[in-house]
């Protein structure tokens, strides 16, 4: 960002500079080397504006950019605080193998896995709570 601002406040001596030269010399330069440096002093010109539109667009990006991080930073400390927060009426996944303890064979490691299923099928019925249900002409009975 430094190197563009750097490169427009050359541009923009130079411009100040030539435009000076032009003003001094008017009278000793021919119309046609006039018209020329004219010329030269409104394309460096463009050049200029096109570089200030171009800062002004990589600031706005670059302002985005950060906000966007800062967006990301705050979801990933939530997503850790859940993570390290999770309450105890949810479910924890297990794994299927624990990792201190290698598999004997592939036949034992089968065997494991389905029981741990049927584990966890009867650790989650747990956590249904019954509901009771009513009728319609009970709910209608309500008081509101």
């Amino acid at each position: 960002m430094g190197d563009l601002e750097e490169i427009i406040q050359h541009f923009q001596d130079k411009l100040s500079s030539l435009q000076r030269m032009l003003d001094l010399s008017a009278t000793d330069l021919p119309k046609q080397k006039i018209k020329k440096l004219g010329q030269e002093i409104l394309e460096l010109d463009r050049i200029l504006e096109e570089f200030e539109k171009c800062v002004d667009h990589q600031k706005e990006h670059l302002k985005q950019l950060k906000e966007l991080e800062k967006l990301f930073q705050n979801d990933l400390e939530t997503v850790q605080h859940m993570k390290d927060n999770i309450a105890a009426h949810i479910p924890r996944e297990k794994s299927a193998v624990k990792e201190d303890r290698p598999a004997l064979n592939q036949n034992t490691a089968a065997d494991v896995q389905p029981t741990q299923a049927e584990n966890v099928k009867k650790t989650s019925r747990s956590f249904v709570k019954e509901m009771e249900c009513i009728t319609l002409q009970e709910y209608e009975n309500i008081p509101q």
